[in-house]
């Protein structure tokens, strides 16, 4: 078992061990379209991205107009499904390196 001793990058809300050693990070960007009040939600974009440090293979999906303070946590929920399932595909076949630091 491989046991991690770094920092997530910023933005990554998920990760995933490839078989080579590499990682599957996912993370979420967030526009705000409208800025809600007491009476209504704030409405925006979310995105999730889900990229391989190893091959640098990527897939991204963008949900528009949705209520942002509704949606919380977003990889969790519906929304994130598809995402999750394709790292994890990912991740379980891909034999690529990381690309070494030094």
């Amino acid at each position: 078992m491989t046991t991690q001793t770094t920092a997530w990058p910023e933005g990554v809300i998920a990760r995933y061990l490839t078989v080579g050693g590499a990682s599957v990070d996912i993370a979420q960007t967030q526009v705000v379209r409208k800025e809600g009040d007491r009476y209504t939600s704030t409405v925006g974009d979310i995105a999730l991205t889900a990229r391989c440090s190893g091959c640098r293979d990527s897939e991204e999906v963008a949900y528009e107009g949705l209520y942002l303070d509704r949606v919380e946590p977003v990889l969790e929920g519906v929304y994130g499904k598809n995402t999750r399932a394709w790292a994890q595909s990912h991740a379980e076949t891909c034999r690529a390196m990381p690309k070494p630091t030094a």
